[in-house]
């Protein structure tokens, strides 16, 4: 009874220290974190399980912790690569998913597209169109996400339209759909990518894919709100919240918050544009601290495990030991109840001082942000006077909207004309202050010029939209 009343106050007062962060990783996964320190824990002392690994890689992908997952995806490959024990198809679809992993990530030009051609290499001669169509897909995204080259990516789209997969293959099918009306958005064909879009939404409402839905959705509230039907488009986003999605939830509602912003600001609903901003940012703060610290959290699950067996082993020796001395542990018991009783009451009392010294730490902090945030803007509208451009030609900055590369030449948009002069974009980014930011590969804008933006483009005052690279933000 006594051990029954010290288990039952000892949890009371770990509740009382752990209260839940309603924007947290946790909040959003917590038991996808737990399956991944089960699954971790099972493994112990065990050989090699490939599967395992793989379930461990697709539920920190699921959670957008592409590190982790990426760190678990290689650890097969490596071992599958000297010794194939999986099927092939199996195989492939670990080689696609180490690409879309490492593509996912920031910076993704970068990526070495060295696991795509190895599986480009496999599946050459496989009279299946499964994977050229995927490959194709794959190939569409970098024509349209970052170089821009619509008219290729329409071109690419059609021909994935005639494989077999694409036709056999529902899921696929909703997929293709779904790229189709972003691409038609982009063009401002708004009907036809409305029809994309309901036709992918169709698809995935019979195939119960709850991320694609989501994904329809979203593309058609960013449609409606193209066309400055921004109450229509909330009305799209609305209807999220009743998908029963699990899958990156946390980014997704990022996405949704910068939409929903967008929207409002169509409205001139201030306050909900307010409300929609904050919590962008603490979503994405939260996203950056936890991307920051993946691949520590994955060697302290490790740690985690450890120190959980060690207990295990310590509480099972305690057992034998209270066994032959009950008497004298129940009375240690009893007085480790009175100390932590004790311990209680005076937290209790103390407590209010804590909360009156966390309120002033939550005003100074609050205070340093602006602070911050005012010298942030002073920094960003400093400019020099003008620079000289290798035609002797004067850009003076302070007109200068923004840069864009066109093959070995640059355009420079001013308020009142366009500079055309030889050159590379990555030479005038020097020369330029901090209110200029390279959004895009072939893109440099200035910031004072920004109308709004969002997570795929930006809008500058004298209306031209300018892409954003994938991961990019301000």
């Amino acid at each position: 009874m006594k051990k029954l009343i010290f288990i039952l106050f000892a949890q009371f007062v770990l509740a009382q220290q752990n209260p839940q962060d309603s924007i947290s990783y946790e909040y959003f996964y917590e038991k996808e974190l737990q399956q991944i320190v089960s699954l971790k824990q099972q493994q112990i002392g065990r050989s090699f399980n490939p599967k395992k690994q793989l379930e461990i890689a697709e539920i920190y992908k699921r959670i957008n912790c592409e590190d982790s997952a990426y760190a678990a995806y290689y650890k097969v490959f490596d071992k599958e690569f000297k010794k194939l024990t999986l099927s092939d198809d199996a195989f492939n679809e670990l080689l696609f998913s180490l690409h879309t992993t490492e593509s996912s990530k920031y910076n993704y030009e970068k990526d070495r597209r060295y696991f795509l051609e190895l599986l480009k290499q496999r599946t050459i001669n496989e009279t299946n169109d499964k994977w050229l169509a995927k490959i194709e897909n794959e190939r569409f995204k970098d024509y349209f996400i970052d170089s821009l080259k619509l008219d290729k990516a329409k071109e690419i789209i059609n021909g994935i339209k005639k494989t077999n997969y694409y036709q056999s293959n529902s899921t696929f099918r909703s997929v293709i759909l779904l790229n189709e009306g972003n691409l038609n958005t982009k063009i401002n064909n708004f009907k036809i990518a409305e029809s994309n879009l309901f036709h992918a939404l169709d698809l995935a409402k019979q195939n119960k894919d709850y991320l694609r839905q989501v994904y329809c959705l979203i593309n058609l509230g960013v449609n409606e709100n193209k066309q400055k039907n921004y109450t229509k488009a909330l009305s799209y986003f609305d209807l999220i919240e009743s998908i029963p999605n699990s899958k990156y939830n946390i980014k997704i509602a990022r996405i949704i918050a910068s939409n929903k912003g967008n929207a409002y600001y169509g409205l001139k609903d201030s306050v909900n544009l307010k409300h929609q901003d904050d919590l962008y940012y603490k979503l994405d703060n939260v996203i950056s601290d936890f991307s920051k610290n993946s691949n520590f959290y994955e060697i302290d699950v490790a740690y985690q495990t450890k120190e959980k067996d060690k207990k295990i082993e310590e509480l099972s020796s305690f057992k034998k030991t209270f066994n032959t001395n009950k008497i004298v542990y129940s009375v240690l018991l009893f007085l480790v109840f009175l100390l932590a009783l004790y311990s209680f009451v005076r937290w209790k009392k103390s407590d209010k001082t804590k909360k009156l010294l966390n309120k002033e730490n939550q005003s100074l902090s609050i205070e340093n942000k602006k602070t911050k945030h005012e010298l942030e803007t002073v920094k960003s509208i400093v400019t020099n006077d003008f620079i000289l451009l290798k035609n002797k030609s004067k850009v003076y900055l302070e007109a200068l909207i923004y840069v864009k590369s066109d093959g070995h030449y640059l355009n420079l948009y001013t308020t009142s004309k366009k500079e055309f002069v030889r050159g590379k974009i990555s030479e005038i980014e020097k020369q330029l202050p901090p209110n200029f930011v390279k959004c895009h590969r072939s893109y440099i804008i200035n910031k004072n010029y920004i109308k709004q933006y969002n997570s795929m483009e930006v809008i500058m005052t004298n209306g031209q939209d300018i892409p954003l690279s994938r991961g990019f933000k301000f």
